[in-house]
């Protein structure tokens, strides 16, 4: 029998939220710079759950030694590995001493991500800490571990002890590990053969055998690795993390602009970004005097009779690039003014122009929402509107202003009579092609910083007119699904969002790819190039559209398209795409190359396929060792929608190079696992029975293709999510065994600077034997002992709140999957929906289990831990009433206790303020001891030091008691950045000194519980 893994028993959340957390800031040579890609889940979390997915738990009386001894060897006794890898003397998450016993399984989770040595101290003293500085180095999922040879080397002889252990016992550690440096070593031996010989480019006898030595060297290595297959491959985080475990990483996307995006990501820059060293004559054959002033500006030197690049492929697509946009600006001059002897813009602002309704009127009104162009706490510049009559005209000012919008939700008020023309007259002008484009500002960037000005009048005077309208794309866009609504202003088409010099522009670059195409060698490399010049054409075409923004507050041109919709916008900027400033042809270079070099250390690359998943006869049968995948989740991303506005561009690029792919007018949609309305006849219910169907089938076929764990990342956490997920899970006779919670930071709006937290979760299956079917009374039993087994496990490694109740649901199903149904006395089956609530009944009741307090404030807190302070549904405070407390839901809500929002419909937990607000109740000695809580918190806010200590004299004279542990709990549980935390906090930080004046002498402690926060 075979030891569970380790995602099935336990994962290190926290930092592993917290990594995810700063992964989304991370900028250069991250995946996401590559190509734009929605709903990547974070490296981080990827490279931990792959790997998770993978060893086994060391605690499992089925783990094979040889893997305990590796853990033993590799995280413990190797020189300082013992204090990097050592588990926490003290977890910092938990407000209490909590020290976590040093064991195997510890070790490992600690392996994937431990908070460094002054993170703890931080969070123990309730300070921050930076976020690059939270991980620990040496950990598997910091970033700075991504090309670590240290770690990377612990990580992959982990996996391949754990996967060949798997197949014969009988190995010990060191043969295992032996095998390893020795098939490891013959990779990196074949590398610098190849890559040490002169004009390897050259397809001789010799370096023909030399790429065959190392491409065996690879295949013999990774045939003892494990198979991970991403059958939702999307941007390509999870084959790219597979990958650098040196697992056989597959993937696969029914999106021909995500497999595009994959190859750029997990497939080119492994295989090809290499060494190479020429002869200085073949290298000035082949580059010419451009490339060896390339050369230079990288620091390479030219002298001798040979040259080494350190990477081939980023120098060759950096070189051909500037090629491009050279032979690009030749063609496109007569398009822009001449700036040869004068500075280049960054940015030309532009206003959408209509004309006002009032016909006496008729004034051609620049559509200004706004009138900032900078608006900083040290900048503030503007547009000051000049009106005389029905002319308007501008002039630029500093200083603050409070200018009144010209437009307002969609309605112009015209600045000249006053008028008002509506949303729908708006809508009539843009249908006819009316409403007109109006150049008002010029942006240019100098030494400090960016400058505005009036447009010159050689920008005024050229008038660029598209006469050829069959370059403008005209593939149709679809509804926006997420928001935002283009079609009724007449923008239906996506070449309707390029100005006319915009147009011309873009297919200027498309034209000069195809005759520098033409000069490549028929090669697969020289393929891999012309793919990233056309990655780096997407990636100007969406820089360079009239619906981006230009954001005052970083004076930084915003791409559209950072939320999934398209909205709408009646100003923006325009890049100039020849400046070397950010937006231009140059920055966006830049970028690719920083990502090829990032991710070209790694040998071993990802099989990607533009295929849908669901057919069982790509892979044999259980011939994939592990599944790791993030599917779509109903109509939440219209991928195909949305990635049209690349294929538009990809088709003409690429279209000649990947003619099968490229082969449909726009992505497919069909066949696409989304559940989006207006692709099934506008019919929901049709569509959403499609999107279940198409995941039940992928699962299905996943179950068959799979030996081992399946893992699944879901970005939601709603009742109606889980049902979804668990359906399509028991549907294909897999089976929960684990169930994590992880947070990842997600950017808000393009005009604000908002930042919220997304939480995921991830569940871990395996293939499962029915049994028949369950009783309710059996199966509620076993899921009682169950989630009370797994609230005392996790409790002792920091789990709380949320991350624990997720935990919980995971072994609830894990229970009801073991039977084909679950019965009642009456026949009727079990829910899913009903097998949530009953885990979350279990949850609270194993809480709330060693707690001796009074019942509302066992309910206060177990409503705390499970939902927090937000707003809930009505039907959850009935449930939770019936769990072992004598108070029915009228009693909470008299109590208030509960707060009902104005319809009614929904309640959240009480504050301190709201339990307090209406009178100072007088307190005994049977008052709840929430109450009691909240008064003292009540009395500290308001400076009352006085009936604090009466307080304390009365109900906290000793640190260890009831009353101080409801404190430290809401520590624990409560939003740290809420009032009723902070108010806490500085309570338990003055405890001592105030328990001292209150004149009490501190009492024996009581055995510790779950409850017990405080280190007795």
């Amino acid at each position: 029998m075979k030891a569970q893994k380790l995602i099935e028993v336990a994962m290190p959340i926290k930092e592993i939220s917290a990594e995810s957390v700063r992964d989304k800031s991370i900028r250069h040579g991250h995946i996401s710079t590559l190509h734009l890609w929605w709903a990547r889940r974070p490296l981080p979390t990827c490279r931990a759950v792959v790997f998770a997915s993978l060893v086994p738990d060391p605690l499992d009386e089925n783990c094979p030694q040889a893997f305990r001894d590796a853990v033993e060897f590799l995280l413990k006794t190797d020189g300082m590995a013992n204090s990097i890898y050592a588990p926490y003397p003290d977890i910092p998450y938990t407000a209490v001493f909590d020290p976590m016993e040093d064991n195997h399984r510890n070790r490992l989770l600690m392996f994937i991500g431990k908070f460094s040595a002054k993170c703890q101290k931080n969070m123990l003293e309730g300070k921050t800490t930076s976020p690059k500085e939270q991980i620990q180095d040496g950990c598997l999922i910091k970033w700075e571990s991504k090309n670590s040879p240290d770690v990377l080397m612990r990580a992959r002889k982990l996996i391949w002890v754990a996967y060949n252990s798997e197949k014969d016992s009988s190995k010990s550690f060191e043969v295992l590990s032996s095998e390893f440096d020795s098939a490891y070593g013959a990779i990196k031996e074949a590398e610098d053969d190849l890559y040490n010989t002169p004009n390897r480019h050259l397809a001789t006898d010799e370096i023909i055998v030399k790429e065959s030595t190392l491409q065996k060297a690879i295949d013999d290595f990774q045939s003892n690795m494990p198979s991970v297959f991403d059958p939702f491959a999307g941007g390509g985080a999870i084959p790219l993390e597979a990958a650098r475990l040196g697992c056989h990483s597959y993937g696969n996307d029914i999106n021909p602009v995500a497999h595009i995006i994959e190859k750029g990501s997990v497939e080119f820059p492994q295989k090809y970004g290499k060494p190479i060293t020429y002869a200085i004559s073949e290298f000035k054959n082949l580059y010419g005097e451009e490339g060896v002033s390339l050369a230079s500006e990288r620091g390479i030197s030219v002298w001798g009779n040979q040259i080494t690049l350190p990477n081939r492929l980023s120098f060759d697509v950096e070189f051909y690039s500037r090629l491009l946009i050279d032979n690009t600006q030749k063609d496109t001059k007569s398009l822009y003014p001449n700036y040869d002897k004068g500075t280049k813009p960054v940015a030309y602002y532009w206003a959408r122009v209509a004309k006002c309704s009032n016909p006496s009127c008729g004034a051609e009104v620049p559509l200004l929402g706004r009138f900032w162009l900078a608006n900083t706490s040290s900048k503030k510049i503007y547009l000051n509107p000049i009106v005389n009559g029905n002319t308007i005209d501008f002039e630029i000012k500093k200083g603050s202003q409070k200018i009144t919008p010209w437009v307002k939700r969609a309605v112009l008020t015209c600045p000249c009579c006053g008028s008002v023309t509506t949303t729908s007259q708006l809508k009539e002008q843009y249908n006819a092609k009316t409403v007109k484009n109006r150049l008002i500002a010029v942006i240019e960037e100098k030494a400090s910083g960016k400058t505005y000005r009036l447009p010159n009048e050689e920008e005024l005077s050229l008038k660029v007119t598209l006469d050829q309208q069959e370059l403008r794309p005209s593939e149709k866009m679809q509804k926006n699904s997420a928001g935002g609504d283009t079609l009724s202003w007449g923008v239906t088409s996506w070449g309707d969002l390029y100005s006319d010099r915009q147009i011309l522009m873009l297919n200027s670059f498309v034209n000069q790819l195809s005759l520098l195409s033409k000069s490549f060698p028929n090669e697969d490399y020289y393929q891999a190039v012309v793919t990233y010049l056309a990655i780096l054409i997407d990636r100007i075409a969406i820089a360079n559209t009239s619906y981006g923004l230009w954001h005052t507050g970083r004076e930084t041109l915003e791409r559209i398209l950072g939320r999934q919709a398209i909205s709408i916008v009646f100003d923006y900027p325009e890049s100039y795409p020849f400046c070397e400033s950010s937006g231009s042809a140059a920055n966006q270079l830049s970028w690719l190359v920083r990502y090829i070099e990032s991710e070209s250390t790694n040998m071993f690359s990802a099989s990607m396929t533009n295929a849908s998943s669901g057919e069982k006869e790509q892979f044999e049968r259980k011939t994939l060792t592990a599944v790791v995948t993030d599917p779509p989740y109903y109509d939440a991303i219209a991928y195909a929608d949305i990635s049209d506005i690349f294929y538009v561009w990809l088709k003409r690029t690429l279209g000649l190079l990947y003619p099968l792919n490229f082969a449909t007018p726009q992505t497919p949609k069909a066949e696409e696992c989304t559940a989006l309305k207006h692709h099934h006849n506008n019919d929901a219910d049709k569509a959403k029975l499609h999107f279940e169907n198409k995941l039940l089938d992928i699962f299905k076929a996943i179950e068959e293709q799979t030996s081992d764990v399946i893992s699944i990342m879901f970005a939601h956490q709603s009742t109606e999510a889980w049902t979804t997920l668990c359906n399509s899970i028991l549907g294909a006779k897999m089976n929960i065994m684990g169930s994590w919670a992880m947070d990842t930071e997600m950017q808000g709006a393009l005009k604000t600077d908002k930042a919220f937290l997304e939480s995921s979760v991830t569940v871990a299956c395996r293939p499962a034997e029915r049994n028949g079917y369950g009783s309710y009374k059996k199966v509620k039993k076993a899921i009682q002992e169950n989630v009370a087994e797994e609230v005392r496990t996790l409790y002792e490694l920091g789990f709380r709140g949320a991350d624990l109740l997720t935990a919980c649901f995971g072994k609830a199903v894990s229970e009801f999957g073991n039977y084909e149904a679950v019965e009642k006395a009456d026949g009727s089956e079990v829910t899913v929906a009903e097998l949530l609530d009953m885990a979350r009944t279990a949850a609270f009741t194993a809480l709330l289990r060693d707690f001796d307090g009074d019942d509302y404030t066992k309910f206060y807190i177990g409503w705390l831990q499970l939902n927090g302070m937000g707003e809930t549904d009505f039907d959850d405070a009935t449930k939770f009433t019936r769990v072992g407390m004598n108070v029915n839901i009228s009693e909470i809500f008299s109590h208030g206790l509960l707060v009902k929002d104005e319809e009614g419909n929904k309640q959240h937990l009480c504050s301190y303020k709201e339990s307090q607000k209406n009178s100072m109740q007088v307190l005994s000695p049977e008052t709840a001891l929430i109450d009691k809580v909240h008064q003292t918190m009540w009395h500290w806010a308001d400076g009352n030091r006085q009936l604090v200590l009466k307080m304390i004299n009365e109900y906290g004279s000793d640190i260890n008691n009831e009353f101080w542990r409801v404190f430290v709990v809401l520590k624990e549980l409560l939003p740290v950045d809420c009032d009723d935390a902070q108010q806490v906090n500085s309570l338990l930080s003055n405890s001592e000194n105030l328990i001292r004046e209150s004149k009490e002498a501190p009492k024996a402690p009581v055995q510790a519980t779950l409850f017990d926060m405080l280190d007795d």
